[in-house]
């Protein structure tokens, strides 16, 4: 198969290509070939390509037993921009942190919507905005939904990431975590706070497809299958773990 000529860096993208020849005729897998090819022609994620990597702790306010089993403990968390545009540009804003849960890394990943649970909106400034889940999570035979609104009040307006670097170096970023069951109303589930930022020379591949609680699953299965794909040829386009 001929290689595609693209200045930066060719080699990289003609080894996705190769590679995806190579496997089955997966069709989630196929469907995920632009997020490998477009990973290597960048040398970083297709999506959410820039963002603050941060330390921080997550603390349950439901009761326990109530709705989904996220816990108290240390999390690593990272805030985002989806096409990454510069400065304080609209773009769609993200949210994810990994924590753990009996030994397990748990990966959960936000963006921000419209009024609805699962379509995509961009958004001027970080605050003032809902993240949500997109995707809804199985759990003990019932489903349910994720979101987070930034409760900290930032001092400089837009979306651009030096103001959560530079509030981080100052002080924490609170979110407050909702869930909901079904199509029903949100209610408070926990408090997700960011502290330290961590060095941009480090990363982290999340991937809530993969990591996640016992017995927690996202839904439907199909669209678990396609992001799956998409996040492991978006890791192996860019050599990531």
């Amino acid at each position: 198969m001929p290689c595609i000529a693209i200045v930066k860096p060719a080699h990289a993208v003609c080894a996705a290509v190769r590679a995806g020849t190579r496997r089955g005729v997966n069709v989630s897998d196929l469907l995920a070939l632009p997020v490998e090819v477009g990973a290597a022609v960048r040398q970083r994620r297709l999506f959410h390509p820039a963002g603050v990597l941060a330390r921080g702790r997550i603390e349950r306010i439901a009761p326990p037993g109530q709705g989904l089993p996220i816990e108290d403990g240390d999390v690593i968390g990272r805030v985002s921009k989806a096409v990454g545009l510069p400065g304080s540009v609209p773009d769609v804003a993200g949210l994810a942190w990994r924590m753990t849960i009996d030994d397990r890394p748990w990966d959960v990943l936000l963006a921000t919507t419209a009024l609805n649970r699962f379509l995509l909106l961009p958004t001027t400034s970080w605050d003032n905005t809902t993240y949500s889940s997109l995707m809804p999570l199985r759990y003990q035979g019932g489903v349910w939904w994720l979101r987070a609104r930034l409760t900290t009040k930032l001092d400089r307006p837009g979306l651009s990431l030096d103001s959560i670097t530079d509030r981080l170096g100052r002080g924490d970023l609170e979110y407050s975590v909702e869930q909901a069951a079904g199509t029903g109303q949100f209610g408070p589930l926990a408090r997700l706070t960011l502290s330290e930022v961590i060095p941009p020379d480090h990363d982290l591949s999340f991937d809530p497809t993969l990591n996640t609680a016992p017995g927690v699953a996202l839904t439907p299965g199909w669209l678990t299958d396609f992001r799956r794909a998409a996040y492991r040829r978006s890791r192996e386009g860019r050599d990531a773990e």
